[in-house]
């Protein structure tokens, strides 16, 4: 009877440090992603400014780069910068920043467009109360904005069926996966597609297929490549649209052994630059994020200083490939 209670007892203190475990666990990570996205770039002097940035995600592997390009014109132009932004993709959470960068009467605000005429409203609500936006990745044309940093976005389109002619010599299938988007992305995945398909269309035997899902998906991504890898189609090559498609395809055909498709990415993360090295993926296009990130405070502080700033910062695009990839592979780091 005493082994019965003790080992009920036991049984007990383990599930009660288990509970605490999980509690401790979950309070930590919640206060860790609280003060993340509230983080804030202060320079060793007194800032000459407080910016404030709204970006739609804060795991996207993007945001790694564009924040280093942040952290650099910080220290250059001797600003402060606030970053907030959603880790879900959240709508609501980004307009609820954006509300409390116009309430904190902050010098600027660099912020993603993720919805064109919500987002416009909230910019003309900053520019009434005299505080300069710019828009970073997407942009809202119709608004007060300042100015618009990002990449030419049908010329990367143009740049990734290059590299789709480089690997199939000039013949052969080729599948775009394109993952549906909406708002401001959809329009800059159009222009990207279609540079793709302007360039390709010049040879007559290479053959195009688009594969469409949603791209927000997870479980469509993995549907997507397993209906594309089911159907009776010799691919030679298939071209992605994003960071995060790209390395699911990859790791996708690693498990299945089947690397003997060209791999044509879009963006830059350690993982993408890794299968590029390795030889899974051929090759990737991308726009300069640091330099993204670098320019949105610039035109904040020609706007300060200068009463004026470009209307549109184009930022250039890398091509990466094996024969190239060791400029890359450090790219980003301290």
């Amino acid at each position: 009877m005493k082994n019965k209670y003790y080992t009920f007892f036991l049984f007990l203190i383990i599930l009660i440090l288990i509970i605490i475990g999980f509690i401790f666990y979950r309070i930590n990570n919640t206060i860790n992603k609280g003060e993340q996205n509230i983080g804030m770039i202060v320079p060793e002097n007194i800032p000459s400014y407080h910016f404030a940035i709204i970006y739609k995600d804060m795991e996207d592997s993007n945001w790694f780069f564009i924040k280093k390009g942040v952290e650099r014109a910080s220290k250059d132009f001797n600003v402060a910068v606030e970053f907030n932004g959603s880790y879900t993709y959240d709508e609501q959470e980004l307009e609820r920043y954006m509300d409390i960068a116009i309430a904190s009467k902050v010098d600027g605000i660099v912020t993603y467009v993720w919805n064109v005429d919500k987002t416009g409203e909230l910019i003309n609500k900053a520019v009434e109360k005299e505080i300069p936006v710019i828009t970073i990745g997407t942009d809202a044309e119709k608004s007060n904005r300042a100015s618009f940093v990002g990449g030419n976005t049908y010329d990367i389109g143009a740049q990734l069926g290059e590299l789709a002619f480089l690997s199939t010599e000039g013949k052969g299938e080729v599948v775009i996966l394109n993952g549906n988007k909406k708002g401001s992305e959809a329009i800059l995945q159009n222009l990207m597609i279609l540079g793709i398909h302007d360039v390709l269309e010049q040879y007559s035997d290479i053959n195009i297929n688009i594969i469409e899902y949603d791209g927000l998906s997870l479980f469509e991504i993995e549907d997507a490549i397993t209906s594309l890898l089911d159907q009776d189609l010799k691919i030679s090559t298939i071209i992605c649209t994003s960071t995060k498609d790209t390395v699911i395809l990859a790791e996708r055909l690693i498990d299945l052994n089947k690397v003997d498709y060209n791999i044509i990415g879009y963006g830059i993360s350690a993982d993408l630059l890794g299968y590029i090295e390795r030889g899974v993926v051929f090759g990737t296009v991308t726009p300069d994020l640091e330099q993204m990130g670098y320019d949105t405070i610039k035109a904040l502080v020609d706007l300060k200083e200068k009463g004026r700033t470009s209307a549109y910062f184009n930022v250039d695009t890398f091509v990466i490939t094996q024969e190239n990839i060791s400029k890359y592979l450090n790219i980003g780091e301290e």
